[in-house]
C-alpha cells in the first residue's frame, strides 16, 4: 500500500492519493491529526538496527511497515494534537518525544520514502532560509542580495522572496518548480535554471527528495525566492503523479 502523510489543511496530499488510486494503486492519505488520536502506536527498535512500527488508527485502519510499498511524507509537525490542552511542560515534552518517534519511524522504513525526515524538519530537506539562499547562489541560480537585520520587516523565511522582488525590473510572477530526485518536472524551465536546480539539490544533500524551488519570473530572468519540502503537487498534473509513482515503485 502507498501511504501519504500530510496535515489536515494540505490539499495536495489527498489529491495525489486520489490520483494514485484512480491509476489502480492501493493508496491512502493519513493526516497528522488522525495519527495524533490513534488507538495504538507500537514502535520497536531491534539490537541490529531494525525498526518495526504498527499504528492502529481510531477508525480501525492499521498501518504496518510490512504492508507499505511507498510513502509520500508531507508532515511538518509531529502527531501531537492530542496533547494540545496539556500543561506547557507536558505538552512540550510530548511534542519532542513524538517528533523523535516520527523521525525514527520514517527513517527506519525499508520502502521508498519521499521525503525522509531530517532533525530540522520532519517533511524532509528544509535548510535554514539563509543557508538555502547561499547554496542557491553557489549553484548558479540568480540570487538577489540578501540583507537581514533588526529593521527587516519580514521573517528570514521570506527574505529571499523580498530580495528577489526588490531586485526584479518590472512585473514578476511567482513560479514554483517541482524537483524530484534531481529531475525538474516542468518542461518550460530554462536549461540554465534546470542545471542550477540540480546543483542546488546536490549541495543540500537532497539528491533523492521531492522539493519545490520558488522563483520570481520576469523579463530579466528567474530569481531564486526560496524552497520547500512540501511543494504544491496539483499544478504539475499527470507528470508529477506519474513520476512520483515511478519513484515510489522503484521504476
Amino acid at each position: 500500500m502507498l501511504l501519504v502523510l500530510c496535515p489536515l489543511d494540505d490539499p495536495d496530499g489527498p489529491w495525489f492519493a486520489h490520483r494514485a488510486a484512480a491509476r489502480g494503486r492501493a493508496c491512502a492519505a493519513v493526516t497528522a491529526e488522525a495519527l495524533s488520536f490513534a488507538r495504538r502506536h507500537d514502535h520497536r527498535l531491534g539490537r541490529a538496527g531494525e525498526v518495526r512500527t504498527r499504528i492502529e488508527l481510531a477508525d480501525g485502519v492499521v498501518l504496518d511497515d510490512s504492508a507499505l510499498t511507498g510513502v509520500v511524507n508531507r508532515l511538518h509537525e509531529p502527531p501531537a494534537l492530542a496533547w494540545s490542552r496539556a500543561e506547557a511542560a507536558e505538552r512540550d515534552y510530548a511534542w519532542a518525544e513524538l517528533f523523535a518517534y516520527t523521525l525514527s519511524w520514517l527513517t527506519g522504513l525499508r520502502c521508498p520514502v519521499r521525503n525522509r525526515p531530517t532533525p530540522q524538519c520532519l517533511a524532509g530537506p528544509a535548510p535554514d532560509p539563509v543557508h538555502a539562499w547561499a547554496a542557491a547562489d553557489e549553484a548558479g541560480l540568480r540570487c538577489a542580495p540578501l540583507r537581514l537585520g533588526t529593521a527587516t520587516p519580514w521573517p528570514p523565511a521570506d527574505a529571499a522572496l523580498a530580495a528577489a522582488r526588490a531586485a526584479s525590473a518590472g512585473p514578476v510572477r511567482p513560479r514554483q518548480v517541482i524537483c524530484l530526485d534531481q529531475e525538474v518536472l516542468d518542461p518550460d524551465v530554462p536549461a540554465e535554471t534546470v542545471a542550477g536546480v540540480r546543483r542546488l539539490t546536490k549541495l543540500l544533500d537532497a539528491g533523492t527528495a521531492l522539493l519545490g524551488i520558488d522563483f520570481l519570473v520576469g523579463a530579466d530572468g528567474w530569481w531564486f525566492a526560496g524552497l520547500t519540502a512540501t511543494p504544491a503537487l496539483r499544478p504539475g498534473g499527470d507528470l508529477v503523479v506519474d513520476r512520483l509513482l515511478q519513484t515510489l515503485e522503484g521504476r
